[in-house]
């Protein structure tokens, strides 16, 4: 869930960041992620650089560095590619061709061949990256598989075979994938449309032509597409997370297929760039720049969006491209204002860089230490405990790892770690385990032999017996009779010959313990939200509310349809029916805490078999306490929930309505006070 909400987060610190910018002396504020998905405040990993503002740009649109650090800018808006040098601020050289419409975007090879894709001309245009000089002009494929296709190339990137990977206008069926010949591959990678359950009903209802009309059903596009130094393709889309899937970054196989696993959703992707590192650094067009490892791992994002009445270093009011120097200096470009900004890492970024290039290059120990350094300057990062756990984890040191996921919040390596622990803990112990069995089998057989007149027996029988009879103890062990012979105990219960008031009151009480457990005790592994973000005012209120509303509503239905079964009769048989649910749930907070991932699927098994036993005896219970039949059953739950439901509406705008009842009497009596004391 947290992934969902990352893009809801960005536009939230959007909009909270020029109130911030007092408490930090960079125009920027860099934000990561903590254990609970949210983006908090971390030290400054980017600060602004230069400003580039008299290029005389006219709505460039896109930029990648070639050898030397030289800069290519698709400089649309004057027909023209610009050539940068960055190490010298100063234009290296201007590159004009009658043949360019409108350059949108470029791409430099190692062996400085310069590709520029041109969406009015309708081609792709390679030259000399250093001396201008034309080489070949690709135009619209001659495949019969692409006749009916538009060839407007917004971005082109191209592999270490010369096969050029193209974004064009209107194509939503994916990268357009052309040979160095120019010779149509197919699409290399598309993205899929998420259907909504308001997309699934029209799938449903609606006919053919109806669902053609429909404009939401198209994916959303391709924004930028590049490819790094081993020739893995990397793409970005245009979109919410929530059409994209949470795929906005992409990262493809060679068959096109996306191998990021754990990326949180991220909105609105307009362009991205790889530094030598793997490292992955892209640009959303609400002006932040994200930065994230080769695997996808979010690192850390910086930036701000800006309005037209401001002009603050770092901050975008079109961000459209980005490009990464071999320094490791970000450039940023701004369509609407026609500039450039740069950003140089700070030494917190360069550790975090540093800690992973060690981790990469398989130098577990030395990444741990680093990874302790970059703790030194933010104790509670995650993606450093993470770091440091993992450096644990090939190092075989299984406690530390798990204590360092457990605080980075990673349970799938929490998990791997603690099977290795688990194994370990069995390993040493397995052997006791068995001896300690077999002693105690041993003893009783001993027992029982010699206790050949049945003394021993005898008197513990006698003790058992005493204390099962006792009143309290019978009705409160009459709950196993309930889930064992539901029929026949729920007959007893209606005849008042068996089950007591105490007895449900004790299970239901029981039942609340173990809910409570089940919500706030839970292994790492399925405790997904930390006691100090639960609302406990909700849970227990909940929890009673709806416990008390089935009761009553049950009994209020029941009444007026014959029901033979008494407010009394419900709350018995409904608390003695929760005991399955109780120990189901109980067992499943005890086994959370010795599971893994591999196991996880028990728990949640025996939970949802908990859940449907307790409703079976239930059924049972109503059926048989009314002395219903099925279908009058069936009809006296559905009308108790519609009860319910209403019951529920009520409470929430009577306590809503109690709220401004208090606060209207908290502000006159404010009033009246401020009053009195002032006369005096």
């Amino acid at each position: 869930m947290k992934k969902r909400f990352f893009a809801l987060f960005l536009v939230i610190l959007m909009l909270v960041q020029p109130i911030a910018l007092a408490a930090s002396p960079n125009t920027t504020l860099t934000f990561a992620g903590n254990r609970r998905g949210w983006l908090v405040r971390t030290q400054d990993a980017y600060l602004p650089d230069r400003n580039i503002t008299d290029l005389g740009m006219d709505a460039p649109q896109h930029m990648a560095f070639g050898s030397d650090d030289l800069l290519y800018i698709a400089d649309t808006g004057n027909r023209r590619v610009l050539v940068f040098d960055t190490r010298t601020s100063t234009v290296y050289m201007e590159l004009f061709f009658d043949g360019f419409d409108s350059p949108r975007g470029v791409f430099v090879t190692p062996d400085n061949v310069l590709y520029v894709a041109d969406a009015g001309a309708g081609a792709v245009f390679m030259f000399d990256a250093r001396t201008g000089e034309h080489l070949r002009t690709h135009g619209a494929p001659t495949a019969m598989a692409f006749a009916d296709t538009n060839f407007a190339p917004n971005r082109i990137a191209v592999d270490v075979r010369g096969n050029m990977f193209i974004i064009g206008e209107g194509v939503f069926d994916g990268i357009i994938q052309l040979s160095s010949e120019g010779e149509f591959l197919g699409f290399f990678a598309s993205n899929i449309a998420t259907r909504t359950f308001l997309q699934m009903l029209q799938d449903i209802f609606f006919t053919e032509r109806q669902r053609e009309a429909l404009m939401d059903r198209i994916p959303p596009t391709f924004s930028s597409v590049t490819v790094d130094h081993r020739g893995v393709v990397y793409s970005t889309s245009l979109g919410t997370s929530m059409s994209l899937g949470g795929m906005g970054l992409q990262r493809h196989d060679m068959a096109g297929r996306n191998t990021i696993q754990h990326l949180i959703g991220m909105s609105h992707l307009i362009d991205l760039d790889v530094d030598q590192n793997g490292n992955i650094f892209v640009a959303s067009t609400h002006g932040y720049i994200l930065v994230h490892t080769n695997s996808g791992e979010f690192i850390f994002s910086f930036g701000a969006y800006a309005t037209t009445t401001l002009d603050i270093a770092g901050w975008f009011q079109s961000l459209q491209s980005i490009a990464v120097s071999s320094e490791g200096h970000i450039w940023a470009l701004d369509s609407a204002r026609n500039f450039l900004q740069s950003f140089t890492p700070t030494e917190y970024a360069l550790t975090v860089y540093s800690a992973l290039n060690l981790f990469n290059a398989g130098l577990y120990e030395e990444s741990a230490v680093v990874w302790a350094d970059v703790l030194r300057h933010n104790q509670m990062s995650v993606l450093a405990h993470a770091g440091l756990g993992r450096a644990h984890l090939y190092q075989q040191r299984f406690d530390l790892a798990m204590e360092s996921f457990y605080l980075a919040g990673h349970r799938e390596y929490y998990s791997a770690a603690f099977w290795e622990v688990r194994n370990v803990w069995l390993m040493r112990n397995l052997t006791w385990i068995l001896i300690g069995v077999v002693v105690l089998f041993a003893f009783m057989s001993i027992v029982r032999h010699l206790d050949k007149k049945r003394v021993i027996a005898t008197a513990v029988g006698g003790v058992k017996s005493r204390i099962m009879n006792a009143t309290h103890m019978k009705s409160i062990m009459f709950a196993f009779s309930v889930a064992r012979h539901p029929i026949d105990s729920y007959y007893y219960m209606k005849r008042k010959e068996k089950g007591s008031v105490p007895g449900a009151l004790f299970h239901f009480v029981l039942f609340f313990i173990a809910f409570m457990l089940h919500q706030t005790s839970q292994g790492f592994l399925l405790q997904m939200i930390d006691i100090v973000d639960m609302d406990f005012f909700v849970i227990i209120g909940g929890f009673f509310t709806i416990f008390i509303l089935f009761v009553l509503c049950n009994y209020l239905v029941t009444s007026i349809n014959d029901g033979e079964g008494g407010i009394i009769d419900i709350f018995k048989l409904v608390s003695y029916a929760l005991f399955p649910l109780t120990i189901t749930f109980l067992a499943a907070t005890a086994l959370s805490h010795v599971v893994t991932d591999n196991e996880v699927f028990l728990i949640q098994f025996g939970t949802m078999f908990g859940f449907v036993y307790t409703g079976a005896i239930l059924w049972l219970g109503l059926q048989e306490m009314h002395n219903y039949s099925f279908g009058q059953t069936l009809k006296s739950v559905i009308i108790t929930g519609l009860f319910m439901l209403i019951g529920v509406v009520v409470i929430f705008n009577v306590s809503i309505l109690g709220n401004e009842v208090s606060q209207f009497f908290e502000s006159v009596w404010r009033e009246v006070y401020a009053n009195v004391t002032g006369m005096y």
